[in-house]
């Protein structure tokens, strides 16, 4: 009953203070809608499990050491281990794996890339997810190789392709150009084990050699590929089953070590190869490359949000004191009435908890598009982004969470403060001393603003160093040019196209676009630039010994004639790959997989390579070969050497890279086109498209976009968080600002009587000012002389995040130092002109 009177009461006066409450509402809803949105995105990334039956039974393994072989993937095993470890049921209730591929589907006339995984027989039992129609795989579709011509679809791409329509259970569709039948759609809810993306079709494991018809592998203990997720026996953790495993997997190296492809091997790298381990990993959350992509920044603007946060509840508390300076005679009243001071206390603090209860519906709200706004930035990729922008049950309690924390957190200490008045000379209006009352009211107020200072300038100058590590990543050249370049992908091979139809499909597509009105040059690569992707691998230097244990695996590529041109990467000696540079050499044994395989005759490589390899000696005419084996044959001969251009993103410094013709190539199926125009890039995208459709009009286009784009997606997380920080850091010298004003207003307002007696006294103008100011610079002061070291300190914590800059750049340090000192001087220096109007004749009547 108490209760609801104090609500009611809190109400009505809230009510009577409008501009009060507005002010208050919106402080706190800007903090709680900071926190709230990056919540919304660090609970689906970093926090929420999978939807799947006890997920905190699920582990992934993987090896770690010097592997042998191919590798594609992150924590990939081979498909013939993970048989192995299937076997281990003392370990393990059930061993799933599965591999992640783009699939092309054709159903009703359309043709579509998707994204899609192939997945044993047993993965939807092991994850225990049921069917939202028909069934899902048993172990029986995963018996015979290319025997299960049978397909899942998930549930998001039932709903949004096929509007959740029963009847497509038994239908046919066509999967890389194969008939399909659809069995079932996963349940609700689960969209794969990739988190944060959605996989869109699954098929059976075995039907690998019709999905990927240029490499099998299923029977390859040397190319690692699928990735590996066990459910642990009852009582089993993962500690217990790592050191179960590792004698086991320690037998399989050396069952491996005995294969043909290490005969020519070194002792030194058997040895490494068997120092491998097995890590049993947490696989609750799934795979985690978004997380590993996107925790640092997360956490990052989850402090920064939690900064801002603290800087609204000060503001607030700043008002509460200074409102409760103004009912200072009604608490008097109520406490010399007999009221006791633990229920003034609580009335107090209902209205606060009812301010912080409103900012946290506008929070709330605000977030929403936030989210929206944060969501932008996330890393692009081919799979469909599953994270939602749409507040849950989750982020409602975070929101009620953090909104209870706050308004206890701004309200109690206040409510405190103002309950403790001397009752005689308030009772008495003696309000307004000549030096001015309510001492330890103006105190609190001035420690309020002096922590507004610091922890905005914390935030000004890691907006700083963000915004400074976005723009040296911006002017950093990728070491080609990036204006009227256009970039598309295109995958026959998805299809049905063989190698040699492949290459005659990309040799025609090349002559089509070249051309097309408009277009300079074409060119295509393997592997995209600024993409994140990488190919490596271990090669033999002609005349070069490479210690025991030194990096011989420089980054590759398969490009077209005509790549380094569209690019603008320079030939600096040597010439470009022509059309006739198809030949290749026959090798008897495959370091990869003991068979007969074919090497490329001629290579290129970059600057870097050359430099690192032969020094000071002519690069041209020198011969490297695939394998590290002692014995392995030098024969592809260095044609040119390019200018070195950045790989896999900005940051990463400039690697050795190989470059090796791609119509002379074993392996050729995706590729990235590259098309240099002489008019806007956007210009161009229909012209592509067309050309395409004109070669195979059932062959989809994707990633087509200027390279503008691409470099920006590749900024994607280093602006979203400079533009946050920035964000934030303003708002929170907003907040700060009106603290400091209000505060110095309310010194002003106390200060009345002193003020007219100086005036009346003969003060001029500029030493009211100066008195005035005086406070105000003091207070700067403190909250600078506390920020800067705090900053340099905390700015460690952000090391990592930053490029080209140090934590402590002094640039940094005093921009955002002087910004915050001029912008809170002039907050404070409107009271202080304010002070030299006042009427001497009218200060010494006021009380």
């Amino acid at each position: 009953m108490d209760l609801t009177q104090d609500l009611r009461f809190a109400v009505r006066t809230l009510r009577k203070a409008p501009v009060f409450t507005a002010i208050a509402v919106l402080s706190l809803a800007f903090g709680i809608g900071a926190n709230t949105a990056v919540f919304t995105l660090t609970d689906q990334i970093l926090l929420r499990l999978m939807p799947v039956k006890n997920p905190q039974e699920l582990v992934q393994l993987a090896g770690r050491g010097n592997h042998s072989g191919n590798n594609r993937g992150s924590n990939a095993l081979s498909y013939p281990m993970y048989k192995d470890f299937r076997g281990r049921e003392d370990v393990f209730s059930g061993v799933l794996c599965r591999y992640e591929m783009p699939m092309s589907i054709s159903f009703d006339g359309r043709t579509e890339r998707v994204s899609g995984e192939l997945v044993s027989g047993n993965y939807f039992h092991v994850l225990g997810v049921g069917p939202a129609a028909g069934r899902l795989f048993t172990q029986q579709d995963d018996l015979t190789e290319g025997g299960h011509p049978v397909a899942v679809l998930g549930h998001g791409f039932w709903r949004a392709r096929f509007a959740a329509d029963p009847g497509m259970i038994g239908k046919t569709m066509a999967v890389n150009g194969h008939n399909f039948t659809i069995v079932g759609v996963s349940q609700e809810g689960f969209d794969g084990v990739e988190q944060g993306f959605a996989t869109q079709v699954y098929v059976p494991v075995m039907m690998k050699p019709q999905m990927t018809p240029l490499w099998n592998d299923l029977d390859n203990r040397r190319s690692r590929w699928v990735n590996v997720i066990g459910r642990l026996q009852p009582g089993m953790t993962a500690g217990k089953a790592q050191a179960a495993l590792q004698p086991f997997f320690h037998s399989l190296l050396e069952q491996e070590v005995q294969e043909a492809a290490f005969a020519n091997s070194t002792p030194y790298s058997r040895e490494q190869f068997l120092k491998m381990t097995i890590e049993v990993m947490a696989g609750s959350q799934g795979r985690t490359g978004l997380r590993r992509n996107t925790e640092q920044p997360l956490l990052v603007l989850m402090g920064i949000a939690g900064f801002v946060l603290l800087i609204a509840c000060a503001n607030v508390a700043g008002l509460l004191v200074a409102r409760a300076a103004s009912r200072q005679k009604e608490i008097a009243v109520r406490l010399a009435l007999g009221a006791g001071r633990l229920r003034v206390v609580r009335q107090l603090v209902v209205e606060s908890m009812l301010l912080a209860a409103l900012g946290g519906v506008v929070g709330l709200a605000l977030s929403v598009f936030a989210s929206h706004f944060l969501l932008t930035f996330m890393p692009q990729a081919e799979q469909q982004l599953t994270i939602s922008a749409t507040p849950d049950w989750r982020v409602l309690a975070f929101t009620l969470a953090v909104s209870a924390a706050a308004g206890l957190f701004f309200g109690l200490l206040p409510a405190l403060q103002s309950t403790r008045p001397n009752l005689a000379p308030v009772l008495k209006d003696q309000a307004g001393a000549v030096a001015g009352g309510g001492g330890g009211v103006v105190r609190l107020r001035k420690l309020l603003v002096v922590t507004q200072v610091t922890l905005s300038l914390l935030l000004l100058i890691g907006a700083g160093l963000f915004i400074r590590t976005l723009r040296e990543l911006r002017n950093l050249k990728p070491g080609f040019s990036t204006e009227n370049l256009v970039a598309f992908a295109v995958d026959p091979s998805l299809n049905g196209y063989d190698v040699e139809r492949c290459k005659l499909f990309y040799s025609q597509l090349i002559d089509r676009l070249e051309a097309t009105p408009g277009v300079r040059s074409v060119g295509l690569a393997s592997v995209p630039i600024l993409f994140g992707w990488e190919w490596d691998s271990t090669i033999t230097v002609e005349g070069y010994e490479a210690q025991p244990g030194e990096n011989m695996n420089p980054f590759f590529n398969s490009v077209s004639p005509g790549y380094f041109e569209t690019l603008g990467i320079p030939v600096l000696t040597g010439r470009d790959f022509r059309e006739n540079d198809n030949e290749t050499l026959v090798h008897d044994t495959n370091p990869q997989n003991g068979k007969e395989f074919r090497v490329p005759k001629v290579v290129i490589v970059n600057r870097a390579m050359g430099e690192h390899y032969f020094g000071e000696r002519s690069v041209l005419g020198q011969h490297i070969g695939y394998g590290g084996n002692p014995g392995t044959k030098t024969d592809m001969e260095i044609v040119g050497v390019i200018g070195d251009a950045k790989y896999m993103n900005m940051r990463d410094d400039v690697p050795r890279q190989v470059f090796v013709p791609f119509l002379a190539s074993d392996f050729v199926s995706g590729m990235h086109g590259y098309v240099r125009t002489e008019m806007a890039p956007e210009q161009v995208f229909g012209l592509i498209r067309q050309e395409i459709q004109k070669l195979d009009a059932d062959l989809p286009i994707y990633n087509l976009r200027t390279f503008e784009t691409q470099v920006d997606r590749s900024l994607a997380t280093e602006r979203a968080v400079a533009s946050l920080s920035t964000a934030f850091g303003l708002l929170a010298t907003l907040l700060a600002v009106i603290g400091l004003y209000g505060v110095m207003a309310y010194t002003v307002a106390r200060r009345t009587r002193e003020i007219g007696i100086r005036m009346a006294l003969g003060a001029v103008r500029g030493n009211v000012v100066w008195l005035v100011m005086r406070e105000v610079l003091v207070l700067i002061g403190a909250g600078i002389a506390l920020g800067v070291p705090a900053a340099v300190g905390l700015s460690r914590l952000i090391e990592s995040q930053l490029f080209g800059i140090q934590p402590h750049d002094p640039l940094t340090l005093v921009a955002a130092t002087t910004g915050l000192a001029l912008v809170s001087a002039a907050a404070g220096y409107l009271p202080a002109r304010r002070a030299t109007r006042v009427n001497p004749v009218q200060a010494l009547r006021y009380e």
